[in-house]
């Protein structure tokens, strides 16, 4: 009888020394430092040299992409171990971290340490370069002040150094999941604004270089810090819990490639023109090389889903360490070439290419707006992808349903489509494209952000979806999906935010703080524009779930809400300074000579946009019956009435899960079909 290890509970006699992931970590860290610095010796295409700077010495030359290659690999690895104590490992019944979430935080600690460093390293490094003086010379304290704040290159890793430190310090101090969700979006976020700086910031189609490359990195850090903190539970005395955790990351790793090799091409297609003579210089060959490391990194990928996978959650784990250990080398290896990438010149000299004033800004050129300027568009790669990814997902669920033999309102499905393709028009058509350049047109966007896009969205239904199409059942003395889901839904804050009150509150502060400066600092930047764009479809979204509830005082929100949008338009035109002036001034646009004009216009905009808020108010009113959960199908279709009394409640093997009050099933079934099912008010996530 073979013995599989449990919680606490190592796989080979105590007195042995376990073997470790480190080792492999040091050695592809080291690999990806030589990589980096050799790239940096040899291509003799530098972007320093590109720009004319002065040399600043060996030191700054050869130190700045070393010291890079640690932090990117720090700060995966962080990403990495936060991910499997969120969201590949479950946890405990109460809520509390499990033993392989406990230790995945706990080292989480350690890494954002690592990553504190080396990202204050970057700082000095990073300033001595942009004067071209010797980085000991830049060491004094009142020098690197004054420099810091001037240099868009150095207050990037500032911000980084500032969020891996609160992640070190949260990191000792979590024992819950809802906790360790925060930090992982924390540590996400810490991503950005070193991926949003660089050249990739600069020159023309900055936009969609600086949208490719974010969603590089993020994707890169999932990938690569995810497969570390898995290849250490394989190797931990939590073992056993790598039967839940391989097969969720396994997932992950498929989009994260899918999503590098889509962001990755963006990003290629921006910086090397396909010419011959682009393709064969120094940073063609780089990017080349980088292609070729994808796909093999694919490769390996595509062994783990077919040989390794089934033979470690089966306990035979060697095949997973082996093919593992030597995709993490190829992975770091690839980070020092992405970083000796980054230090390359692209094609052609700098200096030959001029944008206008409005390119530098935005990243691209524009015209006076046609009758047709809806279509010419230019695609946002963030909310594309957002929206399209929830679009499949949504089908995919649906379809679920319907297998499980249920049926799915048409209407909802046809509201969902319709919110997404807002959320793409507001984005990344001639509306996103203008928007970003003219008060008027960006005026629209918002309110299509803010207003319709939410309230088709709530229209479709998400939540009843999950729960219907969500397994009841989870592993021995683990929460199931489904009854995750109802755990978060009973959270204090998530509570709060589903009330009127709350809700309000937000989504108010959020629109009027837009006319009174919020507007000035988010439109400087593309990732600022982006947060605004997410800022009001989260909020928006809240308002209208707020109302669908029909709860006490949603109909007071839903009136107060139709106020809101007639509200900033009053204050935009009574306004007599222009808001954001210095930065619509640096567009240059000649076809917008008078800023105060256009800055009436949105108001009158906001003013008529407040008929974009009444589907909140048709939403509240609307009857009751019309939003209840799709009815089963007949007996015999989908399986008849045994598949429908499965899917509800169960068939002995997936019960249902305690909390599943709170939506509705149709009677019949509850009825006739299976008997009432006891529920409870557990403190963690529900267990079946």
């Amino acid at each position: 009888m073979t013995v599989s290890p449990t919680l606490g509970q190592g796989a080979g006699p105590r007195t042995r020394r376990r073997a470790t992931v480190w080792p492999v970590m040091v050695f592809g860290t080291a690999i990806g430092m030589l990589v980096a610095a050799g790239v940096v010796a040899v291509s003799g295409a530098s972007i320093v040299d590109a720009l004319g700077l002065p040399d600043a010495g060996r030191l700054t030359t050869v130190g700045l992409p070393v010291v890079r290659v640690v932090a990117d690999a720090a700060a995966a690895l962080t990403v990495g171990f936060l991910l499997l104590a969120t969201v590949l490992v479950p946890p405990q019944v109460s809520g509390y971290l499990d033993v392989a979430g406990y230790r995945a935080v706990r080292t989480a600690a350690v890494t954002a340490g690592a990553w504190t460093v080396s990202a204050l390293l970057m700082v000095p490094l990073t300033v001595s370069e942009a004067l071209g003086r010797p980085v000991v010379d830049v060491l004094t304290p009142g020098r690197l002040a004054a420099a810091v704040p001037l240099l868009p290159t150095a207050v990037p890793w500032v911000v980084a150094a500032l969020v891996a430190a609160v992640i070190s310090i949260g990191c000792r101090a979590v024992l819950s999941w809802g906790w360790t969700v925060a930090l992982l979006g924390v540590a996400v976020a810490g991503l950005l604004p070193v991926a949003a700086s660089g050249h990739s910031a600069v020159g023309g189609s900055h936009d969609i270089a600086t949208d490719s490359l974010v969603l590089h990195v993020v994707a890169a850090a999932i990938w690569v810090g995810g497969l570390v903190a898995v290849l250490a539970l394989a190797l931990s005395r939590s073992a056993a819990q790598i039967v839940v955790a391989l097969p969720r990351f396994s997932a992950i790793a498929a989009g994260c490639w899918a999503l590098m090799a889509v962001s990755g091409t963006a990003n290629l297609a921006v910086r090397v023109p396909l010419v011959p003579d682009a393709l064969f210089t120094a940073y063609g060959a780089l990017a080349a090389a980088k292609i070729v490391a994808l796909l093999l990194l694919g490769v390996l990928g595509h062994v783990h889903r077919t040989r390794t996978i089934s033979g470690a959650v089966q306990g035979d784990r060697r095949a997973l360490l082996r093919f593992g250990g030597a995709e993490v080398v190829l992975m770091l290896a690839t980070i020092g070439l992405a970083v000796g990438l980054s230090r390359t010149a692209p094609p052609g000299p700098v200096d030959e290419v001029r944008p206008s004033r409005t390119g530098e800004v935005l990243g691209y050129d524009l015209v006076p707006p046609g009758p047709g300027f809806l279509l010419a568009g230019r695609l946002d790669l963030v909310f594309a992808l957002l929206a399209g990814g929830m679009l499949v997902g949504y089908l995919v669920a649906v379809r679920r349903v319907r297998v499980l033999g249920w049926t799915w309102d048409p209407l909802r499905g046809a509201a969902w489509v319709a919110g997404c393709l807002v959320i793409v028009l507001a984005t990344s058509s001639g509306l996103g494209r203008y928007g970003a350049a003219t008060l008027g047109l960006g005026a629209i966007a918002q309110i299509l952000m803010a207003f319709v896009a939410p309230v088709l969205l709530v229209a479709g239904s998400p939540l009843e979806l999950a729960r219907r199409t969500l397994s009841r059942r989870g592993s021995p003395g683990t929460p199931s999906p489904r009854g995750s889901l109802e755990w978060l839904l009973r959270r204090p804050l998530v509570r709060a935010m589903r009330r009127p009150l709350p809700t309000a509150v937000v989504f108010i502060g959020v629109l009027v703080s837009l006319p009174l400066g919020l507007l000035d600092q988010l439109l400087q930047s593309q990732i600022g524009r982006q947060t605004l764009d997410a800022l009001l479809l989260s909020t928006g979204c809240l308002v209208a779930a707020a109302v669908s509830t029909r709860r006490r005082g949603s109909g007071t929100l839903a009136c107060a809400v139709l106020a809101v949008p007639a509200a900033v338009g009053v204050l935009l035109v009574a306004r007599r300074d222009v808001i954001a002036e210095t930065y619509f001034r640096s567009l240059a646009l000649p076809w917008v000579p008078d800023l105060a004009a256009e800055q009436t216009r949105a108001g009158v905009v906001f003013i008529v946009g407040t008929v974009g808020a009444l589907p909140l108010l048709v939403m509240w009113l609307w009857p009751r019956g019309s939003t209840r959960a799709g009815r089963p199908r007949a007996p015999g279709a989908a399986g008849g009435r045994a598949a429908v009394s499965r899917a509800v409640c169960g068939d002995g093997r997936d019960g249902p899960g305690v909390g599943d009050r709170g939506h509705s099933q149709d009677p019949t079934v509850s009825g006739a079909a299976c008997a009432p099912q006891p529920t409870s008010r557990s403190r963690g996530p529900d267990v079946t």
